[in-house]
């Protein structure tokens, strides 16, 4: 695609219709993968599994390095017909290994029992999978039930924080019992500098340091020996690549496909153990590291970081020495998006709903400014990025663009161009926000202006933050619900705590003891929020360590420490949150305000009744249809009215203001931070939760999906766009240093001439 010209006589709706061009190897390598289903691979969990019958008494960080080992020892490898680079995850294309000892309940129910669905009857998300390897997968099971990661948080967690996930549904950890933290970027100049040869002479320096004899020498120890099992099994893993691609092109009947794997054999024999020196071997180094953490992680926001200012020095070298031209690396670029595309995750059918989309949040930061002069730092490669994201259209890796008021005008055009094919990239980061929410966080600025998004709409800085950027789900309409009936669930009939003012929607006797009671369970729920992490992070720490995603994410910080992440190794260290329906439940107190104690249209006892009933009530007056009315009739979010606005912005202040009182489980132990803060990313919980949720006073009936992200509630912004971010940024942004996600979402048909 060329750089947009003349924008101002083309049809708005041009960009639609755009077809992606593609070379003949992008376009085959596309199909061979798209054209691919989703499947189970079986191999990474039989592996796992045996390397834990046998060695169950060595220390777990050690055991979990030995296992990695293994994996990436005997696990099938391939290299795309055509393909410039070498990598997978699993045995095939898209498809997801297990990793038993998160969790196996989901396994027994739905691959064995069919329950709800055997996976590959699903009605959406099917999995395919043999059922000849059912008996193998039974014998895995047996081996692990009782024994997994979600196994021991059930056992560890209070009765009162299960049934709040369980019963209530107010919040909800259970994508963190099925994989690890993940939400991270590594330092890839140092280590394109370094390689990982380097990481082994300094772990080996390191080791003969130690006081062995000591509590901490012993534990460093741990953590030095794995560090190298991980890295040395990393390398070894490429040179499986390189030999294959040796064998391959001695098979190779066409000279120049017999060239190109001569090459990637000679690259895959370089890195990742020593250093990059071409723009191929960085990009073939990074893709290596994608695959190696995923395959250890199990996780979301396994992140290249910022693509543009990592690789420019590479390409722009190459470029000068012969090397490489523009239309060579754009093909190399769009040949790694299409290899990350292929990684998949296993869900069991109920985490699916929260995931809808292919989220594994692989995600690639393009433009914003240079950490050491504060300039623009838009480069030839930013451009080059969005041409990559219309030309392959893979829904990974997820992509995210830097915006600042010093931000190229022809870039902006260029952003805009690549949004309007439709395809949801790039989102738009907002350095003027983010950079001042991260430094209100310790972040300095330096840091903070390097930053890059480290999963859905969070920041992070490359090799400096750990901890996790994705924690417990935290639903505000749900529990705003429970605060309207005195603490107790209306749908599952629990209550886990009354109303601190013991009154409820039809006795409240002013605004201030509504938001009282609201205030009061948001408090009791985030504190059962902080106790579901911080146990999740505990258990991680005690059986889970993950010795290459620790010294892949945080080299540097790791390494002179002599931890893991999970232990404090990280410079920043932050739990974040998911606040979900932020739209509903400032709209809704809202509309208990105005109707009841402002204009006294309706009183508690009448919205009570119509809420319990689903506004269907048609023998009371006003009838609940004439109720849902009047709720929807009050003033929305997203209509530039500031006093709902405003509203909306104290609900997301109270939660921020909230978690930073609540410290993680590496507090005090090295990182700056090492406290909770809030994001409103949802990415599709809002749906699953609504299914949660009752009739709500903002009109919004019973089980339907809620608003998503800080965005308005679908179908209640009818002023326009504009009106709808200058709502939007009502909200005190600053303090939501996790992220702030907003979806503006236009129809094809609204773009028209």
């Amino acid at each position: 695609m060329n750089d947009m010209k003349n924008t101002a006589q083309e049809p708005f709706h041009f960009q639609i219709a755009q077809k992606p061009v593609r070379t003949k190897r992008i376009d085959d390598l596309f199909e061979y993968v798209s054209t691919s289903k989703v499947g189970m691979c079986m191999e990474r969990g039989r592996i796992i599994t045996e390397v834990y019958k046998k060695n169950m008494a060595m220390p777990p960080i050690i055991l979990r390095a030995e296992a990695l080992k293994e994996i990436l020892t005997k696990m099938s490898i391939y290299i795309l017909p055509g393909s410039l680079l070498a990598g997978n995850q699993a045995s095939k294309p898209n498809y997801a290994p297990l990793f038993p000892e998160y969790a196996v309940d989901f396994l027994e129910e739905e691959f064995i029992k069919g329950n709800p669905f055997f996976p590959d009857e699903r009605p959406a998300d099917k999995i395919e999978y043999k059922r000849s390897d059912m008996p193998e997968l039974e014998e895995m099971i047996k081996f692990w039930k009782g024994n997994t990661h979600k196994d021991r948080l059930y056992a560890n967690l209070p009765d009162w924080a299960i049934a709040a996930q369980d019963k209530v549904g107010a919040v909800n950890i259970v994508n963190f019992m099925h994989g690890g933290s993940g939400h991270l970027t590594p330092p890839w100049p140092w280590l394109f500098q370094n390689g990982l040869g380097k990481i082994l002479e300094i772990c080996d320096e390191k080791i003969s340091e130690l006081e062995i004899w000591t509590d901490e020498g012993i534990e460093k120890n741990r953590f030095y020996t794995a560090t190298k099992i991980v890295c040395q099994a990393m390398i070894d893993y490429a040179r499986r690549y390189a030999k294959l691609a040796k064998e391959l092109a001695e098979k190779e009947g066409d000279p120049e496909r017999k060239k190109e794997l001569l090459e990637l054999a000679r690259i895959c024999e370089k890195v990742p153990e020593k250093p990059a020196d071409t723009f191929h071997e960085a990009l073939q180094f990074m893709t290596f590291v994608q695959f190696g953490i995923q395959i250890e992680d199990n996780a979301q926001g396994i992140s290249p970081g910022r693509f543009d200012q990592v690789m420019i020095s590479y390409y722009r070298k190459d470029v000068e020495e012969g090397r490489l031209d523009r239309d060579k690396a754009v093909e190399l670029i769009e040949n790694f998006f299409i290899l990350l595309s292929m990684v998949e995750r296993m869900r069991s059918w109920d985490d699916t709903a929260y995931f809808r989309g292919k989220p594994i949040f692989q995600n690639l930061t393009t433009g914003g400014i240079d950490p050491e002069t504060g300039e623009d730092a838009t480069n030839e490669l930013s451009y080059m990025i969005m041409d990559c994201i219309a030309n392959t259209r893979t829904l990974q890796p997820s992509h995210y663009v830097r915006w600042h008021k010093n931000t190229p005008l022809k870039f902006k055009q260029k952003i805009a161009e690549t949004i309007r094919l439709g395809t949801g990239f790039p989102a738009v980061a907002n350095d003027e926000l983010y950079i001042p929410a991260m430094m209100n966080r310790g972040y300095s600025w330096k840091d903070a202006a390097d930053y890059c998004i480290e999963g859905c709409a969070e920041p992070g800085v490359a090799g400096l933050r750990g901890g996790r950027t994705g924690a417990a789900w935290f639903c505000l309409p749900k529990i705003l619900e429970v605060a309207l009936y005195n603490g107790t669930d209306p749908r599952s009939g629990v209550t886990l705590h009354k109303n601190c003012n013991g009154k409820d929607l039809a006795t409240f006797e002013s605004f201030s003891e509504v938001w009282e009671a609201f205030i009061d369970q948001m408090k009791y729920y985030a504190r059962i929020h902080v106790v579901m992490d911080n146990m999740t992070d505990k258990l991680w720490e005690e059986y889970m360590e993950e010795p290459l995603t620790s010294i892949m994410g945080c080299t540097l910080t790791v390494l002179e420490r002599g931890k893991s992440i999970s232990r404090g190794g990280a410079k920043y260290d932050f739990t974040g949150n998911e606040t979900i329906g932020t739209a509903n439940t400032g709209n809704s107190l809202y509309a208990i305000k105005k109707l009841i104690f402002d204009d006294h249209i309706l009183t508690g006892s009448q919205l009570k009744h119509a809420l319990q009933t689903n506004f269907q009530d048609m023998s009371t007056t006003p009838t609940g249809p004439q109720i849902q009315q009047i709720c929807l009739n009050v003033d929305k979010y997203g209509n530039d009215k500031k006093d709902v606005d405003m509203m909306v912005s104290k609900v997301l202040e109270s939660v921020c203001e909230e978690l930073p009182k609540y410290k993680n489980t590496r507090y005090g132990r090295g990182p700056i931070g090492g406290i909770f803060q809030a994001s409103t990313t949802t990415v599709s919980s809002n749906t699953p939760f609504g299914l949660l949720t009752g009739a709500l006073p903002d009109g919004r009936p019973a089980e339907t999906a809620l608003s998503d992200g800080q965005s308005p509630m679908r179908g209640t912004d009818t002023l326009g766009p504009t009106a709808a971010v200058r709502s939007v940024s009502r909200c005190r942004n600053i303090i939501l240093s996790e992220g702030s996600l907003y979806n503006m979402k236009l129809l094809p048909q609204d773009l028209k001439d």
